[in-house]
Order: C-alpha cells, then sequence, then structure tokens
C-alpha cells in the first residue's frame, strides 16, 4: 500500500487558500472541452439544486451520470456502465447514501467504524460503476455527484499526483499500485480532506461562492487547491 507523499495540512498554507481555490477552478475551466464545459456548469448547478432528501431520486441520477460524461467518464479508459445499471447500482444503495446526507466534510470530528464501513460498502457494491479497473475515480467522482459535501471527486492527473507522484517515476507504475489498493487510497485521501475541511473551516468557507462555477461547497474548493498545487509545481 502506498503512502501518502504529502498532505494538505503541510503542503498548503493558510494564506495560499484563497489564491489556490481561485487558480484552481481556472484551470478546471480550461482543461474542460469547450462543447462540454457550458453543459457540465449547468448540469453541476442543478445537481447541487436538489435537496438532500431527494439524492436518489431517478431525475438526480440521471443528471450525475450525465454529469460524469461531460468529464468524458465514458472514455475507453474508464468505460463508464450504461445509465439503467447506473441507475440500478446507485439505487441498490440508496439507503445507506441516503444515511450519509446530512454530513459534511468539514463536520465530521473524526472517520469512526460506522462511517468507515458505510465506504466500505459502498466502494465494493458500486465496483460495477467502471468496465474498467478505475473504481476508486468513478466512484469517488459519483459520491462527489450525489453528496457533494462530504465526499470530494478524486482523479489521476490531479488528485492522486499530488499524493503519490513522488512514489513513481512513471503514470503506468503509479496507476499499477493504487489500482490494487483502491480503497485504501480512498480512506487515506479522505482522511486527510477531512484533517484539512476541519483545520481550515472558516477559510474554506470564506471561497464557497454560490455564483461560482466550481467553488460551490467546501470537497470542491478543495478539489480546486490540489489542481491549482499540482498545475503549478508538479505537472
Amino acid at each position: 500500500m502506498p503512502t501518502l507523499k504529502q498532505n494538505l495540512l503541510e503542503t498548503i498554507l493558510p494564506d495560499d487558500i484563497p489564491k489556490r481555490a481561485e487558480c484552481g477552478a481556472a484551470v478546471l475551466d480550461e482543461k474542460i472541452l469547450d462543447k462540454n464545459f457550458v453543459q457540465s456548469a449547468e448540469l453541476y448547478d442543478q445537481i447541487l439544486q436538489y435537496h438532500q432528501k431527494d439524492v436518489c431520486s431517478d431525475d438526480r441520477i440521471e443528471l450525475v451520470y450525465n454529469m460524469l460524461k461531460t468529464f468524458r467518464m465514458d472514455r475507453p479508459s474508464v468505460r463508464l456502465c450504461e445509465l439503467e445499471d447506473f441507475r440500478k447500482l446507485i439505487q441498490g444503495q440508496a439507503d445507506t447514501i441516503q444515511s450519509l446526507a446530512e454530513l459534511k466534510l468539514e463536520e465530521v470530528k473524526e472517520v469512526d467504524n460506522a462511517l468507515k464501513e458505510n465506504m466500505d460498502s459502498l466502494f465494493s457494491h458500486l465496483e460495477g460503476l467502471t468496465q474498467t479497473n478505475s473504481t476508486l475515480v468513478a466512484f469517488s467522482k459519483t459520491m462527489h455527484f450525489l453528496l457533494p459535501n462530504l465526499f470530494m471527486p478524486i482523479d489521476r492527473r490531479y488528485t492522486l499526483q499530488f499524493y503519490y507522484a513522488n512514489t513513481f517515476n512513471c503514470t503506468n507504475s503509479m496507476e499499477n499500485v493504487i489500482d490494487s489498493s483502491e480503497k485504501e487510497c480512498l480512506h487515506q485521501a479522505f482522511e486527510d480532506y477531512r484533517q484539512f475541511a476541519h483545520k481550515h473551516h472558516a477559510l474554506l468557507t470564506a471561497q464557497v461562492d454560490k455564483t461560482s462555477r466550481w467553488n460551490r461547497n467546501i470537497p470542491k474548493v478543495i478539489d480546486n487547491i490540489i489542481i491549482a498545487h499540482v498545475s503549478e509545481n508538479m505537472e
């Protein structure tokens, strides 16, 4: 199991949080294909307008599915499952997902056994979201769009490079090791987000802006901070 080579609390200074949050959102705007940009921003806005009591409704699930597609999660390297299979997988775990709907990352004081077991159960039961070995990426992004106040999206280009890039000399070897222990990587990253969100609750909350395309909740603000850091220092 690879260990984290850096963490947020030691890497991101408090004074850098506002600038990094803004820069990360700008990087995301530039990276999204033009034809997908407007649609993805509109879909994200619609997703966030849903009340958390309707996390697993048919309409919400379809919005999440379409959002994943705008981020090219249906490309050959990921191969997101078909919509009906996606819907069945999510609705099959609706009770567990709904039980987490009121949790906020910055308010989670510790990852107790109940939360860890729920995360493990969801990760195992939602393995079929992707037809490749990209479960961690597909799972984390799906959970962020279902529970945006609790889960942060994870991708290889930014999140996993931030946490593990110094361990490996090339992308392929990094992917092979991470794919063998994706659930443990999820827990390591989640705990790091949680500590950072708890420590800098006020600073991160100040970056949440309902008029922004992407800085709409604390998990996404943290994601944008990582995007900015990797873009400036590691790519």
